[in-house]
This record gives structure tokens, C-alpha cells and sequence, in this order.
């Protein structure tokens, strides 16, 4: 199975920020932030309650990993949909520079935790590929009208970023 992972916005610790996952097959989830969330990793972070070093460096990789960590979530929400399926990831250069950080963060989670096969390419994803059209839409649906929205509470995301277990649980 082949599957696309594209965002949507101008900064992931921005409201309305959107990632989705999509295959050809029309399996499509996102995640998109909203403004508490946001607030409460944005005070957390400066509380020094993270893992990540508050510095424009410590900034980057906390994002990468929360980035990393709606990833797992959302291939977690279709797993028994892709379990014993090798997988190709095409994931869009939105972090270019860190794709060394989200393999490993992957690996961790997706390969580690949930134990699925995959492959893994950063491309530039075509515009109006299923990922980049939702990632889009999904972003700009003030209601959460559109099917696929995976809810995952701030607790659930904290478990990974907390200074004693940055691996999560």
C-alpha cells in the first residue's frame, strides 16, 4: 500500500495547522490543531517540561516529533485496514533538512510501536494529489464537516514529548 502524508499551513504550533495521511484508495485521515492544544504545548515547551531544549534547534525537533506522533496516531486510527501490508511512504519535504529526525521518529513509532513494514520517500508531492487536496480542505473546514478527522486528545501527544519518557510509553 501506497500512501501520501502531506500538511497544510504556515507553522505546525499554529491553529488550523492540518496533517493528513491518504491513499489512491481514498483512505484518508488528518489531525488538525486547534488553538488549546496548541497553547498548552506552546506553554509547556517554554516551561522547559519537554525533552526538547528551549532553543530555535530544541524548537525544530519538537516539531518534528509532534509531527511524528499525529503520524502514528493516524495510521493507528486504519491499522486494521494496512496490518501485514508493507508500506510506501511518500512524505511531501515540508521539514526538508530534518528527514533524517522524522526516519527515526518513524521508525520508533510506526515500525516499532504499531510493527508495520514500510518504505520511506521525501518527494515533492503533485498538487491535487488525495493528501495535498485534503490536507488543504481539512485545514480550511471551520466547522470538521469533512469525513477523517482522527481526534486525538493533548494527553495522548504529551506522553511523547514529556522530559522522562521522550519515546512515549
Amino acid at each position: 500500500m501506497e500512501f501520501e502524508i502531506d500538511v497544510s499551513g504556515s507553522d505546525l504550533l499554529e491553529k488550523d495547522y492540518t496533517i493528513v495521511i491518504a491513499d489512491k484508495n481514498n483512505i484518508i485521515k488528518g489531525y488538525k490543531f486547534d488553538e488549546k492544544t496548541i497553547k498548552i504545548i506552546k506553554s509547556r515547551y517554554g516551561e522547559g517540561k519537554y525533552h526538547y531544549k528551549i532553543s530555535s534547534q530544541g524548537r525544530a525537533l519538537l516539531k518534528i516529533r509532534i509531527y511524528s506522533v499525529i503520524i502514528y496516531y493516524l495510521f493507528k486510527d486504519i491499522l486494521d485496514k494496512i496490518e501485514g501490508k508493507k508500506l510506501t511512504l511518500n512524505i511531501c519535504r515540508d521539514f526538508q533538512g530534518h528527514e533524517k529526525d522524522i526516519k527515526s521518529n518513524l521508525i520508533s513509532l510506526l515500525r516499532d510501536k504499531l510493527k508495520l513494514t514500510f518504505e520511506m520517500r521525501h518527494i515533492r508531492l503533485q498538487k491535487g494529489s488525495n493528501a495535498d487536496k485534503y490536507a488543504h480542505l481539512m485545514r480550511k473546514d471551520k466547522k470538521n464537516l469533512i469525513k477523517g478527522y482522527v481526534k486525538i486528545p493533548y494527553n495522548d501527544i504529551e506522553k511523547f514529548l514529556k522530559q522522562k519518557c521522550a519515546r512515549g510509553p
